[in-house]
């Protein structure tokens, strides 16, 4: 709403109960004693109406839910969307695919409902609930390895300088502490490449487009199954927290249902590794 709206609106209610609820001071603006005393008994009635619509069947709700996602979490989303289309069958998702810090500046402009993402989010502004962890590695198909010299660090940074290496985009909060070890072995940063979809990582890597940090979780069939492998002498990273957020103000009985659905139907792992804890990689 705009500025004069909000004013409107203010004064509409002061006349309608007869109470004066905020008085200019300074440039801004004060509650006073009535409007506290009103914001007091208004959240009441609003926990009953919250309360009311949550009764109502679930079947009977409709609409679109605005829903952004990091690339890693598209599990989630796919097993949301089946468990909601049986759970609300009049309830449909309008996806959006970002990275965590575009994600979070559609909510804040209300231009997303909810968020599936990574990374430090503002608990005073965001409802948050945690969907779990999950870890990035550095892997390779076995035949672009097999090019590796040597398998020293001389031999892994040589071989480095010659392969296309594919990292997260240099704006994700994540691109630090992803290009540590690449630093650490002298690679030039310059020549990595920036991907800001880790579905698009991957397909790339199984390609055989080089080397790539790719969704442990995502990988794990391929890694199982020998089709991708770890390039020696970059280790895992920390594990990243996964949550599903929503603004504080934006809550409602819908959200509230796909939020929890959400945190029930995560295959992401609940608890971080323990040699995280110790402070140390394996």
């Amino acid at each position: 709403m705009t500025q004069p709206a909000v004013s409107t609106r203010i004064r509409e209610l002061e006349e309608a109960i007869g109470q004066t609820l905020f008085v200019r001071q300074g440039r801004g603006i004060a509650i006073t004693l009535e409007g506290r005393e009103f914001v007091s008994q208004a959240e009441q009635v609003l926990e009953q109406v919250e309360r009311l619509s949550a009764s109502v069947s679930a079947k009977t709700a409709t609409g679109v839910v605005r829903i952004g996602a990091s690339s890693m979490c598209l599990d989630v989303v796919a097993a949301l969307a089946s468990h909601l289309s049986v759970k609300m069958p009049n309830v449909s998702f309008d996806l959006v695919l970002e990275r965590a810090g575009a994600l979070l500046e559609l909510l804040e402009a209300r231009k997303l409902d909810v968020g599936i993402l990574s990374g430090p989010v503002d608990l005073s502004r965001f409802t948050c609930l945690s969907l779990g962890y999950d870890r990035l590695l550095w892997v390779a198909l076995p035949e672009v390895l097999a090019k590796i010299e040597a398998n020293t660090e001389a031999g892994v940074k040589h071989w480095l300088e010659g392969v296309a290496i594919w990292c997260f985009h240099r704006h994700s909060f994540l691109w630090f502490d992803s290009t540590r070890e690449l630093n650490a072995l002298g690679v030039n940063l310059n020549q990595v490449n920036s991907v800001d979809n880790n579905l698009a990582a991957m397909h790339i890597v199984m390609s055989g487009g080089g080397v790539g940090l790719l969704s442990e979780r995502m990988i794990g069939r391929e890694l199982a199954a020998g089709n991708l492998l770890p390039v020696p002498g970059l280790p895992p990273s920390k594990d990243i927290e996964f949550v599903i957020a929503c603004l504080k103000e934006s809550s409602s009985h819908i959200l509230s249902e796909v939020m929890n659905a959400a945190v029930e139907l995560s295959e992401l792992r609940r608890v971080s590794h323990p040699w995280q804890a110790a402070g140390h990689r394996p």
